[in-house]
Parts: C-alpha cells; sequence; structure tokens
C-alpha cells in the first residue's frame, strides 16, 4: 500500500512543460506538413476502395428475364424473374470449387452463357463490390476472384499519376492488394466523371476488369463545408456545457481547470493525428467527443476527493489535499485506463478502415486524458485557487 503521496503540485512545472512543449511540435508539424491529412468527408472529393484482383469468368445472357446475379461469402446466386414468377439458383462455392466448376454450373442455366478465363482459380475467392447485385444482359459482367500476386501501393500509385494530387493507402495486410484512392473535386466534375476517371487510369495500367471497386463515397463541396462547420460546433458546444457543468457543482476554479485540460486532449490528440499523419474525419470527431468525455469523467472523480478531503481537514494545505487525492484515485485511474486499452489496442491492430483509425485514435486521447486528469487540471485547480485567496487577503 502506498505510504506517500504522489508530488503533483511539486511535478507541476515539468508537467506543463511536457505538455507545452508536445503542443508546440504539433504547431509545427501542422505548418510543415500543410495542415492535417483530411479524409474525403471534410476535404470534398472521391474516395474509392479498391481491390487489384484478375478476372476468372464473364457472364451474359441473351433470354427474356430479368435475371440478377449476387455474390455472398459461400455462394454465388442466380435470381430470374418472369412471368412464370422467380426462381431462384444457388451455386454453392463447396459444390463448385473453382471458376471452371462455376461456369459449367452457370452455363446449365438457360439463357445464361458463361466463359471461364482462368478456370483455376478458387470460387472461395470471388469477390463482391461496387455494381453488384449485377444485372445480366448481352454485356459481359466479369467476376473477379482473388488472385495469389500481390500488387504493390507504389504500383497503383503509378497507375492514377495522370490524376492530379491523388492520394493512395493500402488497407489491411499487403496480400490483400486492397487499396484506398481520394482525389480532390475538380472544377466542373461530378461522382460519374471522377470515377470513370479513376476506372480508365486502372484500367490502362492493370487491364480492363481487373480491378474491383469495393466502396465508393463521393462529397460535395457544399456539404464538406457544412459538416466541418457543424463539427467545430458540436466540440463548442460540448466544452461550454461542460464548463457550466463543473462551475454548478463545484465552483469556478474547479470549472476552468477542467475546461484548460481538456482542450489540453483536444490538442495533443491533434498533434499527433499531424504527426502521424492519420486521416481527419468524422470518426476523428467521434474520437475526440469520446475522450473527452471520459477525461472529464477522470477529473471530476479527482476533485471529487479533493473537495471532500479539504472538507474533512482543514488545516491542511491545497497542495497536500491536491497530492492525497490524486494519489487515492490513482488506483481506480489505472484500472479504468488498462479495460479500456484491453478493449481498444486490438481493434488498433486487428481491425481496418474507420474502426482502427477510431481505435488508434482512442490510444492517444486515453493516455493524454489521463496524464492531464492527474497532473493538468489539479495542478491548475491549485494555482487558480491560490490566486483566488492571495486576491482575498490582499482585499482585506
Amino acid at each position: 500500500m502506498r505510504t506517500t503521496d504522489i508530488p503533483v503540485i511539486k511535478l507541476r512545472w515539468g508537467a506543463w512543460a511536457l505538455a507545452i512543449l508536445l503542443l508546440a511540435g504539433g504547431l509545427l508539424a501542422f505548418f510543415l506538413f500543410g495542415g492535417f491529412n483530411l479524409g474525403v468527408d471534410f476535404e470534398s472529393g472521391l474516395s474509392q476502395r479498391i481491390r487489384i484482383a484478375p478476372v476468372g469468368l464473364e457472364v451474359v445472357y441473351d433470354g427474356n428475364q430479368d435475371v440478377v446475379l449476387s455474390i455472398s461469402s459461400n455462394a454465388l446466386t442466380i435470381e430470374a424473374r418472369g412471368d412464370a414468377g422467380v426462381k431462384v439458383t444457388m451455386l454453392r462455392f463447396s459444390e463448385n470449387p473453382t471458376a471452371s466448376d462455376l461456369a459449367a454450373s452457370l452455363n446449365a442455366i438457360s439463357g445464361i452463357k458463361a466463359t471461364a478465363i482462368d478456370g483455376s482459380l478458387k470460387s472461395t475467392t470471388l469477390l463482391s463490390g461496387y455494381g453488384f447485385p449485377a444485372t445480366l444482359g448481352p454485356e459481359s459482367v466479369k467476376l473477379n476472384f482473388q488472385g495469389s500476386s500481390r500488387t504493390s501501393i507504389d504500383e497503383v500509385r503509378k497507375a492514377i499519376d495522370v490524376i492530379p494530387n491523388a492520394k493512395v493507402q493500402t488497407i489491411g495486410s499487403e496480400e490483400s492488394s486492397t487499396f484506398q484512392i481520394r482525389f480532390g473535386v475538380k472544377e466542373g466534375s461530378t461522382q460519374a466523371s471522377m470515377e470513370n476517371e479513376v476506372k480508365a487510369a486502372l484500367a490502362a495500367y492493370f487491364g480492363s476488369g481487373n480491378v474491383v471497386v469495393l466502396q465508393s463515397d463521393y462529397i460535395g463541396p457544399k456539404f464538406s463545408k457544412t459538416l466541418v462547420s457543424s463539427s467545430a460546433l458540436a466540440i463548442a458546444a460540448a466544452m461550454v456545457l461542460i464548463l457550466v457543468y463543473v462551475w454548478f457543482r463545484f465552483r469556478f476554479a474547479y470549472a476552468v481547470s477542467s475546461l484548460v485540460a481538456l482542450v489540453h486532449d483536444v490538442l495533443a490528440m491533434l498533434t499527433m493525428i499531424v504527426l502521424l499523419r492519420l486521416e481527419f474525419s468524422s470518426t476523428t470527431i467521434a474520437a475526440l467527443l469520446t475522450i473527452i468525455g471520459y477525461s472529464l469523467n477522470n477529473t471530476i472523480v479527482i476533485f471529487d476527493r479533493v473537495r471532500e478531503n479539504v472538507a474533512i481537514n482543514k488545516s491542511a494545505t491545497l497542495a497536500s489535499q491536491i497530492d492525497r487525492s490524486v494519489t487515492q484515485s490513482m488506483s481506480r485511474t489505472i484500472m479504468s485506463a488498462v479495460t479500456t486499452l484491453l478493449a481498444i489496442v486490438p481493434l488498433a491492430i486487428f481491425a481496418s478502415g474507420d474502426i482502427r483509425l477510431f481505435a488508434i485514435n482512442m490510444i492517444f486521447g486515453l493516455i493524454f486524458g489521463t496524464y492531464s486528469s492527474n497532473f493538468l487540471a489539479p495542478t491548475l485547480l491549485y494555482w487558480i485557487s491560490e490566486a483566488q485567496a492571495k486576491a482575498r487577503t490582499g482585499a482585506k
């Protein structure tokens, strides 16, 4: 059991110097890197998640029914609608292990003609993407399979080099050959024209049909500006409400200390986002608001303990009361931080996309929130309370 208190007040200058140094580094990086790495929701434009995969089958239909082809995790499904009703044919991958087997089963369906481009490809690697379910007709529908060869990010960058200011990121493992492509809106362009531009550039390099679009998102300039202003308003409103709440529950010194600590948490998270060039998106805003709530809760627990200790032992100095309160709350702080990390670290390692980004932001926010709750907010409370006491003494 701890017999001495953590000297929080004694360490106050070092604690604040470390915080200011980090924020100064973030400010310098912000100007050196030209700002945040904005996501497509804050920087209007097109964002596509693609996968480089070879064509294994081509399918056409020359009948008079409405035929739709869809792909699930374990089967390829054909749904035919006609005067006689709806007929569904499911081709399970377990029963059709290769692309050649799938082609043979498709050719057995009236009006459908399937050609195996690479019959050796495993049916379990069949990919579904943007454009599926697909309506079959005289124009061939290409079915892609995950290939054995890898595609490097340098190849994708070379392929879209004809598109100004296009950015490429690897999604998941290198073996998946999955990439994120983003670029801003051009004057007079539309979503369709931008998608066609990417499609043409990739087809020219990798071959027609060898690219699967897994996801395509387009954000217009008007919506992007609205999202920026709404996000800033959400964070500002949260800060104001927190100030009012803490002021009402405690007193002014506690409210200001809490607010400054939360501002530090937000700026520190933004610093890491700039330094690591993480994408700044609506997911980032969600992480910021989550950390504000987490950090505030931890700060209030400590401030509650400070208020209790001051009421119990009025003869002790405020510095010793703050040291004692932080020490008494430390076990609770550590348990909260560790249990939260146990939940989000696996997501940061094994997840992908927005979930992984959220988890990474949360890890940094958790560290900075714990730091500010235990070292910055209490020491600021000490400074403000001491200044108020001197002001009252001087007034008398």
